[in-house]
């Protein structure tokens, strides 16, 4: 590819200064964005189509509406028009920061170079400490590459991603307390670390990419946010430093060998991290410890192999175990999809604009990288995300297990709601319980409810079903014996007590009961239906607050 095809923008303060007030006085915000849009266009240009948001801004000066149509839809546009929309800077300064371009000698009409769009977040807000529970809203613009459905074109290998929907899946995972080092491990754009500099008090930015990191220092020159940029591959160049939390959104599409060295379609560096296998999730998971504070978080999506002779949706994790051994750091590893080899490879080829390229091209790419996967052995490909916490404690853990007795919870198929960063903290706070449960004094939550199915003519259920209105929206099947304790779990009586009343008015012996019970309370504490109500752990309990 030449230079003119991956371009960079430049990093000039003082022309990104401009650009900024600009935007800010065009008052181009999401808010703005959707009152410009019907939801029909809104709804086709998250399809990747642009028509119909192109003709319902037909014709319309303001400068919200020409920076859409010009930025985020690729409409070429008159320099004049451009330079009212951006007063202070002009569309000569637009060619000077290496945002726009010419499209012919007369330079008359601009073509964008890259995608500029507003983004808003709401967020916990860190720096008020009298009201934890505060949120505070931050309106960004970010910088990326333009996609292939605007040029038209299949992507260039050195491709800077915007907001995709790994992207907003692992910023919602994220927990957002106060921290005070946090690293983004390939950073692409930025955005992930825009959102750990509301919270945090010092950013790292790491890329093997040196297009994405000059992308990563524009977009935070471009918000006016202090991020520390460092190009080099995982953790290279952060040698020797810890962080209180990490994020990644690796480039993690397992890519064979014989497919990269056959040149073949959509080899893009945002998405294949130049190593064997799922090699590139392995490395992340084995060298984060080591860059881990005391109680510091790794939180990451990641994608998995599993061999043809393991049930993909009961014996997913063997892999992972095997990445997490030795390492004495907590996981919660949850697997949101499954995918066998074939719509695995086509959801990637087409991912990366396959329909641009050649028929012949694209089957060539295809059966070539479906032929690794069965010498591999590989039988389908887990789709999920990584949750680590590094013990806080150098001596013994705060609960009855020690720091070499690390908890690793595996679940696959959440039913409800994607996981939130609270429920990620919950979660992890709640891994370490005591080896029994019968002391502990318990209370449901109030937005618990239970499902019941009954064979016609039986007066007793045959299934007994808890729904979770908030938190994760759970719905998890449990005994009779459960369900009972469940209902009378207030406060205050303890679970032995609750479970010892059951036992004696089901006529059950006592031990069958606590067998039944313990493993679906723990999930059910896990899950937030059940709280912890007195400190009997010696910690602060695990309610859901914030994150």
């Amino acid at each position: 590819m030449s230079e003119q095809s991956a371009p960079v923008p430049a990093l000039n303060v003082d022309l990104i200064a401009r650009l900024t007030t600009d935007l800010r006085a065009s008052n181009w915000t999401v808010e703005t964005l959707d009152g410009m849009l019907s939801q029909g266009a809104r709804d086709a240009m998250m399809r990747d189509l642009r028509v119909p948001a192109l003709v319902e801004l037909e014709g319309k000066d303001h400068p919200a509406a020409t920076l859409t149509r010009f930025f985020v839809l690729g409409s070429n546009e008159p320099r004049e028009l451009l330079s009212q929309a951006l007063p202070t800077l002009g569309a000569s300064g637009l060619v000077d920061l290496g945002l726009a371009r010419p499209v012919d000698s007369a330079g008359c009409t601009l073509t964008a170079l890259f995608d500029l769009r507003p983004h808003a977040a709401t967020l916990p807000n860190s720096n008020d400490a009298d009201n934890p529970q505060a949120e505070r809203d931050h309106h960004w613009w970010i910088v990326s590459d333009l996609s292939e459905a605007t040029t038209g074109q299949p992507l260039h290998p050195d491709h800077v991603l915007g907001i995709g929907g790994a992207t907003i899946s692992l910023l919602g995972l994220t927990m957002r307390t106060h921290v005070q080092r946090a690293l983004d491990v390939g950073c692409g754009c930025g955005i992930q670390a825009l959102y750990l500099a509301t919270h945090c008090d010092h950013v790292v930015a790491t890329d093997l990419s040196a297009r994405a990191c000059a992308l990563t220092q524009f977009n935070a020159a471009l918000n006016d946010v202090d991020i520390d940029v460092r190009q080099g591959s995982l953790f290279d160049p952060v040698n020797g430093e810890d962080f209180d939390l990490i994020v990644s959104n690796p480039p993690f599409v397992i890519t064979p060998e014989s497919v990269r060295s056959a040149g073949a379609a959509g080899m893009l560096e945002y998405r294949d991290g130049g190593m064997d296998r799922d090699n590139l999730i392995r490395e992340i998971i084995r060298q984060s410890p080591t860059h881990l504070a005391p109680g510091g978080v790794l939180q990451m999506l990641a994608n998995w192999e599993i061999p043809a002779d393991c049930d993909p949706d009961t014996e997913w994790s063997q892999r992972i175990e095997e990445w997490l051994d030795g390492l004495g750091v907590d996981a919660w590893v949850v697997q949101r999809d499954v995918l066998d080899p074939a719509r695995y490879v086509d959801m990637w080829i087409r991912d990366s604009g396959g329909q641009l390229v050649s028929r012949e091209l694209f089957e060539d790419t295809f059966s070539t990288w479906l032929r690794d996967f069965m010498r591999a052995g590989v039988g389908a490909i887990g789709m999920g995300f990584v949750a680590l916490r590094r013990p806080r404690h150098s001596g013994s853990d705060v609960t009855t297990r020690t720091v070499g007795d690390p908890v690793h919870l595996f679940e696959s198929e959440l039913s409800g709601k994607a996981p939130r960063g609270q429920d990620v903290a919950h979660v992890l706070g709640c891994l370490h319980l005591p080896e029994t449960l019968w002391d502990l004094r318990l209370e449901r939550a109030s937005d618990v409810r239970e499902e019941r199915h009954y064979v016609p003519g039986d007066p007793d259920p045959s299934v007994l079903i808890l729904h979770q209105g908030a938190g994760l929206g759970r719905s998890i099947r449990v005994g009779s014996a459960t369900s009972a304790v469940v209902g009378a779990s207030d406060g205050e009586l303890t679970v032995g007590q609750i479970t010892t009343a059951v036992a004696t008015l089901s006529e059950r012996d006592i031990d069958e009961v606590r067998r039944e019970v313990d493993p679906s309370v723990r999930e059910l504490i896990r899950a937030g239906m059940l709280e912890i109500v007195e400190d009997e752990l010696h910690h602060s309990r695990p309610r859901r607050a914030m994150a």
